[in-house]
């Protein structure tokens, strides 16, 4: 009976294989869950969904003076006021899920957008949930030189297809030749059309300001 040992043990080996050979059924992982930030652009889309009024976004780097452009070009008369403060950028869409996503004027609807490509603002969230296609204008702020980020938020605006405004704040100490380099260098990276417009406000005398918002 001894010749049976192997034979039982080749028998096991061959079930064994079998049963292991049957495919598994792979596990999905959970999805994953959406940041505050992505779910109050959601939100936003909903709120510009039900808004008739002329819809314009305010994008730029933080600290480049969307706030203050905001406040200044409706007079201090926007509702709610933009929140304004000492730090670089005082928007924070990252912490609130009822935070304030919108502000009025007359017929138009603002919405002032945070400062991209932070932490708690990164430009992955903007380029995956903002709603760039419930916007009638965009008015993109420059404050310092352009980085990679900011040619990615435009790229998006572009693909849009939307009205865009390139707004230069702080520019009350600049002279011609100062605007013709900075204006050629926006162009450049950004790769604008002639019909896009550059326009230059000073964010603190607000200078300029009354031009942007004839634009829009």
């Amino acid at each position: 009976m001894l010749w049976l040992i192997p034979v039982i043990g080749l028998v096991g080996k061959v079930i064994y294989d079998v049963v292991t050979d049957e495919p598994h059924e792979t596990v999905k992982p959970p999805p994953q869950r959406k940041t505050i930030l992505e779910l109050n652009f959601l939100r936003l889309e909903n709120l510009l969904r039900k808004q008739s009024g002329h819809k314009i976004a305010i994008l730029g780097q933080p600290g480049a003076g969307k706030s203050s452009l905001l406040k200044k070009m409706t007079n201090g008369q926007v509702k709610p006021l933009p929140v304004i403060g000492t730090q670089t950028d005082a928007t924070d869409w990252s912490k609130d899920q009822s935070c304030n996503l919108l502000s009025f004027y007359e017929d138009y609807v603002f919405s002032d957008v945070p400062g991209y490509d932070t932490i708690s603002h990164p430009i992955s969230a903007f380029s995956s949930r903002f709603p760039f296609n419930f916007f009638d204008v965009f008015i993109f702020v420059v404050h310092g030189k352009l980085h990679a980020s900011d040619e990615e938020i435009f790229h998006l605006i572009k693909k849009s297809g939307r009205k865009v405004l390139i707004a230069k704040s702080f520019s009350e100490s600049l002279d011609s030749d100062d605007i013709g380099l900075i204006e050629n260098d926006i162009r450049i990276r950004l790769a604008l059309s002639c019909e896009v417009p550059i326009l230059y406000f000073s964010n603190r005398t607000g200078d300029g300001v009354e031009s942007i918002y004839n634009k829009i």
